[in-house]
């Protein structure tokens, strides 16, 4: 019946469309401007080169360990991107590609980029969840700088890259290419994931939760931890999640890939604290001098292994 639903929602709007089209010429040369673009943007996703194999990505297996930062409060990182006219995601995806970049480069992998696949939202904020629920967003390829030196010129980099993906219609054309692959037989469908999921190296999102405290059975709910899945030729997942005016970062990889997470979570803790200690322009505060420190061993209290498809 939704398959059905979904045809005859499509029928509606192509007689609406032939309808304008017959009456209106300029309608007729927008919308094949619209047609022509989105073409061009679905062929530029589907022969976006897979990202090559490092110390991050590889053929991932079924082992899962995890690990979470500390919790940074929301504010901090809001006077951040205010004093580089940046968003809380440039500030805290710039934070991230610091720490790839330091992992990387501690285990001899150094590359100019990786490609995360971050959801892109399509349902706008200001309109109400609907009855049926479900979520509606696309999938958008962002270059990670992990080749780029400097923390500052990192977060331009990635506010430059995002303001790109804002612009474009990436995330519309990847929502209907998904639509389109769940309807395609099954071991159709696991080719095209598989194909999607080999450009990546990471998923990476960024959720807003509750600014008030929640509570579960009357007992207030301290901190969330989240982790978000990874499927296909994906191992490694990074899911950002404020709650209570505090930001939390999951990390979810591939036991066999990376067997201790938590040295990306420390490397991104001391990237967020160099963010802080920026000037606007990108200049170090006085008396205060950047310095990478060395690498702190795990910490295996914060550090799981199990089991997860």
């Amino acid at each position: 019946m939704a398959l059905l639903g979904g045809l005859g929602a499509a029928g509606l709007t192509a007689v609406r469309q032939g309808t304008q089209i017959a009456t209106s010429p300029s309608h007729a040369a927008r919308l094949a401007g619209a047609v022509g673009r989105d073409g061009a943007t679905a062929l530029k996703l589907l022969l976006t080169p897979a990202d090559a194999a490092t110390a991050l990505k590889g053929d991932p297996g079924i082992s899962r360990r995890v690990a979470w930062s500390s919790a940074v409060s929301l504010r901090k990182i809001k006077d951040v991107s205010h004093a580089h006219d940046a968003t809380v995601n440039d500030v805290l995806l710039a934070a991230v590609s610091g720490a790839l970049r330091h992992y990387l480069q501690d285990h001899d992998s150094p590359v100019a980029e990786i490609q995360a696949m971050v959801p892109f939202n399509l349902r706008r904020l200001d309109q109400p969840v609907p009855r049926a629920l479900g979520n509606k967003f696309g999938l958008v390829f962002l270059p990670l700088p992990v080749g780029t030196s400097g923390s500052y010129r990192r977060l331009v980099e990635v506010h430059r890259r995002m303001n790109e993906i804002k612009r474009g219609r990436d995330g519309q054309v990847s929502y209907g290419l998904l639509s389109v692959t769940g309807m395609t037989p099954e071991p159709v469908e696991r080719r095209i994931i598989d194909l999607f999921t080999s450009k990546g190296t990471a998923v990476m999102t960024n959720v807003p939760g509750p600014k008030e405290p929640v509570y579960l059975a009357g007992a207030p709910v301290r901190t969330v931890l989240v982790w978000a899945p990874t499927s296909g030729h994906i191992g490694m997942s990074v899911s950002i999640y404020s709650y209570r005016g505090e930001v939390t970062v999951g990390l979810m990889v591939d036991a066999a890939l990376i067997p201790e997470p938590n040295q990306i979570v420390a490397a991104l803790e001391r990237e967020l604290e160099a963010l802080a200690q920026l000037e606007p322009g990108g200049a170090t505060r006085p008396g205060r001098r950047r310095r990478r420190p060395a690498a702190r061993a795990s910490k295996p209290t914060r550090t799981a292994q199990d089991k997860m498809n």
